[in-house]
């Protein structure tokens, strides 16, 4: 029987990339299956068995549900429950890709840039804080030598909450008033220096720490956001000569390993000409409409390196 791939996502969400990546897991002989969140629960608790075990068990549609593999995708607000869920199927067997250490570092931007930055892996100069009436130019200032700062929440994704402001002094002002929550949830910030290439970036895709895709975001009117609103994507050579995109990949490569993200986005910016990590993403969309089959393959392809040829 083909191995069962349990796809943890929105029905409703990013539902071209749902439909490439069950379409190349079917193509690479496995039974995939797009489940929604709230199909899945976690039994656990209650009376224990002669051994003393909970007997915890994942339920699909009400039913025990086992799987070789599972793949989280975009699914950021359900993921505190949903790591409870794939510990389980980890211990009944299964493979979850990407690692869910890695997808808990991804989430939180500070994290991040502190893991990159052990590593010895170039990024921009970051000051976290939790806003409130404490934050205050002085405490921003020493560290922030730049006259235009980003501000962003360190848990948001698709550019939301992400602000810039000409100084670090107003910057402060607006942290000082402190911030709503970003749906719904706790949140710390970021500031950062506005990269000197701010308006351009390159998302990185690496599958099992080779690069398979560059693809360079300008935002256009004199935009800074690459991830929302009005942008043009372009396709890059990910294996081409160029000195840039040599650069770009390498710092991108670097990145993953320092993560352990078996795949995942890496989003690069140049800041005072060279090549630094902006932010890493867990779930990268696969982008079928710009690039086909090419990033839904290659997680399939890094899933079944995870898993080994059938039998074993």
């Amino acid at each position: 029987m083909p191995r069962r791939v349990v796809i943890i996502g929105y029905p409703d969400r990013l539902v071209d990339d749902h439909a490439v990546l069950v379409r190349a897991a079917a193509d690479a002989g496995f039974d995939a299956q797009l489940v929604a969140p709230s199909r899945l629960a976690l039994v656990t608790g209650g009376e224990t068995g002669e051994t003393g075990e909970t007997g915890e068990t994942v339920l699909l549609d009400g039913e025990p549900c086992r799987a070789d593999a599972v793949m989280p995708r975009g699914v950021n607000r359900a993921w505190p429950m949903l790591r409870q869920i794939c510990e389980v199927f980890v211990r009944d067997g299964a493979r979850i890709v990407p690692d869910p250490a890695a997808i808990d570092v991804c989430a939180d931007k500070v994290l991040t840039t502190r893991v990159l930055a052990a590593a010895g892996v170039a990024t921009l100069t970051t000051v976290a804080v939790v806003a409130g009436d404490g934050v205050t130019a002085d405490s921003l200032g020493r560290a922030l030598a730049q006259s235009e700062v980003v501000i962003k929440p360190a848990r948001g994704s698709k550019a939301r909450g992400v602000e810039r402001y000409p100084s670090v002094a107003d910057a402060a002002a607006s942290l000082h008033g402190g911030r709503d929550l970003i749906d719904k949830m706790v949140d710390h910030q970021l500031v950062q220096p506005l990269a000197t290439g701010a308006g351009t970036d390159y998302r990185v895709v690496v599958a099992g720490g080779d690069v398979v895709s560059i693809t360079r975001r300008r935002a256009l009117h004199r935009g800074f956001l690459t991830n929302r609103g009005d942008v043009e994507f372009s396709d890059l050579d990910p294996t081409g000569n160029d000195p840039r995109t040599v650069a770009i990949a390498a710092v991108a490569q670097r990145a993953a390993v320092a993560l352990d993200l078996d795949f995942g986005g890496i989003d690069v910016i140049e800041h005072r000409g060279a090549a630094v990590v902006l932010e890493a993403n867990a779930w990268p969309g696969l982008a079928p409409e710009v690039l086909g089959t090419r990033l839904a393959s290659a997680l399939v392809a890094t899933m079944a390196r995870h898993l080994g040829p059938e039998g074993d």
